[in-house]
């Protein structure tokens, strides 16, 4: 299972890119939404990361993909800091396992 990034941050991209992770770069919602279809028809893709404005410009969406078993969707702060606090992969960990890493 492959990672892949959706992002409105170039350097968010860039450092994933640096890191081996596939990624694609949006400025609007209708690019997102493109994105999220093109995710969702690949197979190999497991992880889904998204920045926190990505997530901003497609609430609905995401709450759908949330409460899906493929991709897992993981939501990372944006230069910015936009996303700090909003669901952290250690939540995820907590909410499905029960400890608090």
């Amino acid at each position: 299972m492959k990672f892949f990034l959706i992002s409105d941050n170039t350097d968010a991209m860039i450092g994933m890119r640096l890191a081996g992770i596939e990624a694609k770069r949006v400025t609007s919602r209708d690019e997102a939404e493109k994105a999220f279809k093109e995710v969702l028809s690949a197979e190999d893709i497991g992880i889904l990361l998204i920045t926190a404005g990505v997530a901003e410009l497609c609430p609905e969406t995401v709450k759908k993909l949330k409460q899906g078993n493929r991709p897992l969707l993981v939501t990372i702060p944006d230069g910015d800091g936009n996303g700090r606090n909003r669901d952290s992969i250690t939540e995820y960990i907590r909410d499905a396992i029960g400890i608090k890493i």
